[in-house]
């Protein structure tokens, strides 16, 4: 009887190489023996997301705001679409700032506490160096 699983095992399939479709993300890791690469690669995918969802929060305020506008100048004098209107825009605000204070406030505790929360690769590489062999 063929047994299909050693068909497969005689004859290796070249299935091709994976190129990603940036190099940020591996351009040293093949030949960094100290993890540095590690830590940059990890830097910069925290830095990147935290962007992304500060580019996100912006979006959403705008959307809110122009929404809670719209609302307001549709509203035809009606009291409550008026509040509902200005608490749309209001809200909007609030989230804005809230994102704002919240990035501030990080950078804030990071130099009370002494831990910088915005370099996460810079913390790691403090408690990693006196753990690494050969110190």
């Amino acid at each position: 009887m063929l047994n299909i699983f050693s068909l497969i095992a005689q004859q290796p399939t070249n299935i091709g190489t994976f190129d990603p479709p940036t190099s940020a993300f591996s351009e040293r890791s093949g030949t960094d023996e100290t993890g540095e690469a590690a830590l940059e690669n990890l830097e910069s995918f925290i830095s990147n997301l935290i962007g992304f969802m500060t580019v996100l929060a912006s979006l959403f305020f705008v959307v809110y705001f122009v929404l809670g506008a719209f609302e307001w100048i549709t509203s035809g004098g009606d009291k409550g679409k008026l509040e509902k209107a200005r608490n749309r825009m209001l809200y909007g605000v609030l989230g804005m700032v809230i994102i704002v204070a919240s990035y501030s406030l990080l950078g804030l505790l990071s130099g009370i506490i002494g831990l910088d929360f915005l370099n996460p690769a810079g913390q790691i590489r403090n408690l990693v160096t006196p753990l690494s062999p050969g110190t």
